[in-house]
Formats: structure tokens, C-alpha cells, sequence
């Protein structure tokens, strides 16, 4: 494997076989602890400015998008990695409840950190650490990383 823009990545008890396979439960409450012990790397969405924005102008959201608008806001995504230059956050994660899998999205190059810390979360939860849902990222594949560095 090679670490390059755009990659994404799963966490999931199992490999994805397609968009909408549903997996063994992930823990929710687990994944919220994560995140806050790791608040320093991790921004929920509905603390980032734009997610801010969205909760004050809640009202004005139609009725029928607002279970979506608020599921986003319900410590669903959080982000990390804020490029001030373009605005962006470098690192989106989400965690699709209801397919029982997390999405990890980089809009830059991928750090090997970056991915000892999400390994390490998808141990937390019991978990695998997948690229594009299929392909297994374990402690082997770091080291592998490492050494071609």
C-alpha cells in the first residue's frame, strides 16, 4: 500500500462488501470516549464554526431535512486537522450508525501517525482498520509503511 491524497478509510468489525452491508454493532458510547480522550486531535462537527452555524440557524431548517441536519450534530462527525489557508478540515470521520461502520476520509496524504491513531481507535472498538472497506491495515502494514519511508 501507498500513502497518497484522497485515500479513505473504514473502521468496521468486518471487511465492506459494498455501500450498504450492515455489520456487527459498533459500540457508539466506545467511539464517543475515543474522541474525547483525544480531544486534541478531534473536533466534533457540531463544534467547528460551520456546525455552530447550523445549530443557530436551526429554525430555518426545512422539517423534513432536520432529523438528517441533526444526526450530523449528534456526535456523529467530528474532524481534524484545520487548514487555515483553505478552510477545510484535512481529516473528516463519521460514524454511519445505522451501517455499524466509521468513515475516515483525508483530503491530504495520510501521516503514518495518522494512521497508528486510527488503528489504535479501531482497536478500541473492537475492530478493523480498513482501506476503501476492504483491504486490512494492521500493525504489519504500518511497519511495512515505516520502513518504505
Amino acid at each position: 500500500m501507498k500513502l497518497k491524497m484522497n485515500l479513505n478509510f473504514n473502521i468496521a468489525k468486518s471487511k465492506i462488501l459494498n455501500a450498504n452491508t450492515k455489520l456487527e454493532v459498533l459500540n457508539y458510547n466506545n467511539w464517543i470516549e475515543f474522541i474525547e480522550k483525544y480531544h486534541d486531535y478531534f473536533v466534533w462537527n457540531e463544534n467547528t464554526e460551520e456546525g455552530q452555524k447550523i445549530l443557530s440557524n436551526l429554525e430555518n431548517v426545512p422539517q423534513n431535512f432536520k432529523h438528517r441536519v441533526l444526526a450530523r450534530l449528534n456526535k456523529a462527525v467530528c474532524f481534524s486537522k484545520y487548514n487555515e489557508f483553505t478552510q477545510i478540515y484535512d481529516v473528516s470521520v463519521a460514524f454511519y450508525e445505522d451501517l455499524n461502520w466509521i468513515s475516515i476520509q483525508f483530503v491530504n496524504t495520510p501521516k503514518i501517525e495518522d494512521l497508528k491513531l486510527f488503528l489504535e481507535m479501531a482497536n478500541y472498538l473492537d475492530a478493523l482498520l480498513l482501506k476503501d472497506g476492504k483491504e486490512i491495515i494492521d500493525e504489519n502494514v504500518i511497519k511495512s509503511l515505516e520502513r518504505a519511508e
